[in-house]
């Protein structure tokens, strides 16, 4: 730490004070004051910039926005890591949810299957049952639905 006050401080010239500023009694320390010191980034006096903002005030402001938007990021990093380590459904209930979704596919599928096979029955009674098949045109493939009159379509 040896130079950081240093370091931090900028120079003023006590005879730059604007008119009406300056300290009534500049003498009360029992010596004369030429320069005093105050915390802040800027040039000394005796610079061809006098008093205006130096390179390190700068460089000092750029590191505060790295820290910030990196420190910022890492956070969102960290908080985005934790909801994906802690799981919103506990497992025993997702695997649960698993089963269930199994079941109601297999019920699905057995009544699918059950439809087609009842549909099947229907279809071969139809065909023992209707007249004979020789005296029909075999069906042709259909480019428009078929509208029937007594359906007021």
């Amino acid at each position: 730490m040896h130079g950081f006050v240093n370091h931090t401080l900028s120079y003023f010239n006590v005879s730059d004070f604007e008119p009406g500023t300056a300290p009534l009694q500049p003498g009360h320390l029992g010596h004369n004051v030429n320069v005093c010191r105050y915390k802040d980034y800027r040039e000394p006096p005796w610079s061809s910039t006098a008093y205006q903002l130096s390179k390190e005030f700068w460089a000092i402001l750029a590191v505060r926005f790295a820290f910030v938007i990196v420190f910022q990021n890492v956070v969102m990093l960290m908080s985005d890591f934790v909801d994906w380590l802690i799981p919103d459904i506990p497992k025993d209930i997702s695997h649960q949810i698993h089963k269930e979704k199994l079941l109601m596919l297999e019920y699905f599928m057995k009544e699918e299957q059950g439809k087609r096979l009842t549909a099947r029955d229907n279809h071969s009674h139809a065909d023992c049952t209707s007249p004979s098949l020789d005296n029909q045109s075999p069906p042709q493939p259909r480019s428009r639905p078929i509208f029937h009159a007594r359906a007021g379509w």
